[in-house]
């Protein structure tokens, strides 16, 4: 293809986009639905306060950066940047003015930000909370076990104008996860049973169901979990005492040890209980600010599981 020709086709190429770009962003009124109700937009939000790090990857997808944020995980000075971010989300977060807890921000700075597109937590219980915050501004509320945040960052695509960005990153997710699935195949086959544990501090530990979010990471890379003799694997977390540990019939044990100051829980007597199991078992460093869900933590999981498996 000559110069000429090259250029004119990408002339035409980014005038498509930029039309397509500019169709999506101008097409309102547009209604978003969320976990705790629909809400009509008239026009792209300029102002977004997010008060959770859930929703907070959503706009780091995008590439949007947040004016304010509430968090139930970081300490912060209201009114200022919160300092030491370790989030996947903090590239949206880096000029935001820290509002407060992520359930009772402050009323006064939520006020002077004026945000015309505020972003919380939609789980049921949440209701009364969520009819407070969007006093100061529209409210999206999600809960990403009944919506999941594929369907929220598609959404907000659609409300920044930039659906294309959100489809990209589908797709790339998409096709690392495939990659991943298909490289523990045999892994997952002949021996799929997977007990994940909580380690939050020394000689206490819980196992985790299906009811914990992290849980879905393992079925996403076709690995099957359970639970000791007598547990109902449907629920989210129970407390265990070491013996019950030795109930387990389980192929590997996967520990999430939390950090603590950047130093996970030091090794411990649960640690040589689980050595008489005789099963294989690794540890995943938990940041106490990671999401429980979201697209940039889902993929570090599936990414650094697939990597302690495979080894």
């Amino acid at each position: 293809m000559t110069r000429v020709r090259l250029a004119s086709s990408l002339l035409f190429t980014s005038g498509c986009l930029a039309a397509a770009g500019a169709w999506a962003a101008g097409s309102f009124p547009l209604t978003i639905k969320h976990s705790l109700g629909t809400l009509a937009f008239q026009k792209t939000p300029a102002r977004v306060v997010t008060l959770s790090e859930e929703q907070a990857e959503l706009l780091s997808v995008l590439g949007i950066k947040a004016v304010g944020f509430g968090s139930g995980r970081v300490e912060g000075r209201l009114g200022q940047p919160a300092q030491n971010l370790s989030t996947l989300a903090k590239g949206s977060l880096q000029s935001a003015v820290f509002v407060g807890a992520y359930n009772q921000p402050s009323a006064e700075l939520m006020t002077a930000l004026k945000p015309d597109l505020i972003l919380m937590d939609g789980e049921e219980s949440s209701r009364a909370t969520y009819d407070t915050i969007r006093k100061y501004g529209p409210t999206l509320a999600y809960n990403y076990d009944t919506l999941p945040w594929r369907t929220a960052l598609s959404e907000l695509g659609r409300l920044f104008g930039k659906s294309a960005q959100a489809q990209r990153y589908l797709q790339t997710y998409d096709a690392r996860i495939a990659t991943l699935k298909a490289q523990l195949a045999a892994v997952s086959k002949a021996a799929p049973n997977t007990t994940l544990l909580y380690m939050y501090e020394p000689n206490s530990i819980m196992v985790l169901g299906r009811g914990f979010s992290f849980s879905r990471n393992l079925a996403t890379l076709g690995l099957t979990l359970n639970t000791p003799a007598g547990i109902d694997p449907s629920i989210s977390f129970k407390q265990l005492n070491t013996e019950e540990l030795l109930t387990l019939k389980t192929d590997r044990v996967l520990i999430l040890r939390r950090l603590n100051n950047g130093q996970m829980v030091p090794r411990n007597a649960t640690d040589e209980v689980l050595k008489r199991l005789g099963k294989p078992v690794y540890t995943y460093p938990l940041d106490p600010q990671e999401a429980s869900s979201g697209p940039l933590t889902d993929l570090k999981r599936a990414e650094a599981l697939a990597k302690l498996i495979r080894r």
